[in-house]
């Protein structure tokens, strides 16, 4: 006898019809699905409710920091995202790059277990200098300025210096419990966004677009034609949001997912992985190939290390049939070429395989 909802969740979602998978055939068609499935994705996930209460918001950045690094400039920069939310970011700006020299950007997302510090290569506490040393592929943030691109890295809702307090529940059950800068705030975060008639994702893709905003208003950034030249990535839960911005927002260029793309049934439904991952009735809507079809024809790299536990029971497999998914909306456009899915020899990690394909393709 069976006292576990798991077989139940599972026949659910393979048995309900994915009412935006993608199937289209020309492009007329995949531009109709992509226009109705954003705009259903931007009601169901509350980012409509987001711009109700932030209408009439203006973005005035706060420049708290600056500091000259070894060929790059550091900003800190706060924005109001919301009322009374502000989010922290770092600017990094290559050395000679200005108004009269503009350079290509990049927004950095961090992961579980990171922040804007860490990505950026900045260590201001033990933990974060702990962090670095131990995965220095994970900054990023860094590299990308250190090839001439100008970053934009925040710390997301409930990240870094926005990790929430401590719930009440905690302090009293675990009364020598102390956050640091490397926790994150999801599940508080998530809990009380659904209960708003909101979701966390909604928090976190609405911040990326007024960072957004902001990254197109600056000087710094190279404008090319009519858009500015910015892309954004991200590994792990980056990965995630850099798929979702890029997914809601064509002013992103290109994109950089790492140790992302798995599948909601393959990986998501099996590992429960963090609440970030959940949104009320999205598994409804489509999988991750489909959030990723949105994208189409911009280009978009993918990575999935072939021993990443994240890959689902199935290993790579679970990511390569999403990929394949993901090919077919490609196709539509004739534009093959700008999809690129990468397996290295290796666990849940950030390989950098990304760099050479923004330096190509943005």
């Amino acid at each position: 006898m069976n006292y576990s909802y798991k077989t139940f969740f599972q026949k659910l979602y393979q048995n309900q019809k994915k009412q935006y998978a993608f199937d289209s055939k020309t492009r007329e068609e995949a531009l109709t699905w992509q226009r109705e499935f954003r705009e259903t994705l931007r009601k169901s996930l509350g980012l409509e409710q987001l711009e109700i209460l932030a209408s009439g918001l203006t973005e005035v950045p706060i420049v708290q920091e600056e500091v000259q690094e070894d060929g790059y400039l550091r900003k800190k920069i706060v924005l109001e995202t919301l009322p009374d939310v502000f989010m922290p970011f770092y600017m990094l700006i290559p050395d000679g790059t200005d108004r009269k020299h503009p350079s290509r950007a990049m927004i950095a997302i961090p992961a579980h277990g990171a922040n804007k510090n860490t990505v950026c290569g900045v260590g201001k506490t033990e933990e974060e200098c702990a962090k670095i040393r131990s995965t220095p592929l994970e900054c990023y943030g860094r590299e990308f300025v250190r090839r001439g691109f100008v970053v934009f890295c925040p710390d997301p809702p409930g990240y870094g210096e926005r990790v929430e307090p401590i719930a009440g529940e905690d302090r009293n059950f675990m009364p020598h419990y102390e956050k640091s800068s490397l926790d994150s705030s999801c599940k508080d975060l998530s809990e009380t966004a659904e209960a708003m008639g909101l979701s966390l994702t909604a928090l976190e893709i609405w911040d990326l677009k007024r960072l957004l905003n902001y990254a197109c208003s600056c000087p710094e950034v190279e404008w090319k034609e009519e858009d500015a030249r910015i892309g954004c990535c991200g590994f792990s839960g980056g990965g995630q949001y850099a798929m979702w911005l890029a997914a809601l927002d064509d002013r992103v260029k290109t994109a950089i997912v790492s140790g992302y793309v798995h599948g909601y049934y393959d990986s998501i439904l099996e590992y429960h992985l963090c609440p970030c991952n959940y949104a009320p009735g999205l598994w409804q809507l489509g999988d991750i190939s489909d959030i990723c079809s949105l994208i189409a024809p911009r280009p978009l790299f993918i990575e999935n290390g072939l021993g990443d536990v994240e890959n689902g029971p199935g290993g790579i497999e679970g990511p390569r049939k999403q990929v394949e998914k993901i090919r077919k909306a490609y196709e539509v456009w004739h534009a093959e070429v700008l999809l690129l899915h990468e397996t290295p020899e290796g666990t849940h990690r950030w390989y950098g395989g990304g760099y050479k394909f923004a330096e190509n393709f943005l």
